[in-house]
């Protein structure tokens, strides 16, 4: 969904999304109470038809579960990459997002504009130190510099995050 599609949605179907978004199973008679309580005229019935709306508009494309991970804590790293400047650089860039985006702990893979060419976010599993240095070593010879940093991700807004996969 663009930004355009979000605000191009009335406030009752972006209450309904926010709700959703916080519980997937929140049964309608729930959100029509709680429409109501911010002043929408709402029935449980409409709220239904809503979503059946949205779901076949394509504004919902689903519902998942998000498990946590009761084995322990998460750790995540981001790496910052500079690369050779060279007439190939676009080719080099799809390349290691290309590796990057096959790797089993990767998150996020992206171009940066300025001192930084790419970025990466990757999950660090108990068994590993800097996964990130696999991208490393695979494009030495294109890298000029980089920087791994541990990151702690807490109260992540998969709304706002769902954003960056249309």
């Amino acid at each position: 969904m663009s930004k355009d599609s979000w605000s191009n949605l009335d406030k009752v179907d972006q209450k309904i999304i926010e709700i959703l978004n916080k519980n997937a199973r929140t049964p309608s008679k729930e959100i029509a109470t709680e429409l109501r309580k911010s002043g929408h005229d709402v029935s449980d019935r409409t709220i239904r038809k809503r979503i059946e709306r949205l779901e076949k508009s394509g504004v919902i494309q689903g519902y998942k579960a998000v498990l946590t991970d009761v084995s322990g804590p998460n750790y995540y790293e981001a790496a910052f990459l500079k690369l050779k400047p060279t007439k190939s650089l676009e080719s080099v860039k799809n390349s290691i997002i290309d590796f990057t985006a096959k790797l089993p702990n990767n998150l996020l893979v992206a171009n940066l504009d300025g001192e930084w060419n790419m970025f990466s976010i990757m999950k660090i599993e108990p068994d590993q130190n800097q996964p990130s240095l696999k991208i490393i070593e695979k494009f030495s010879d294109d890298i000029i510099d980089y920087r791994i940093n541990e990151l702690d991700i807490k109260n992540v807004n998969l709304l706002n995050m769902s954003l960056l996969l249309l």
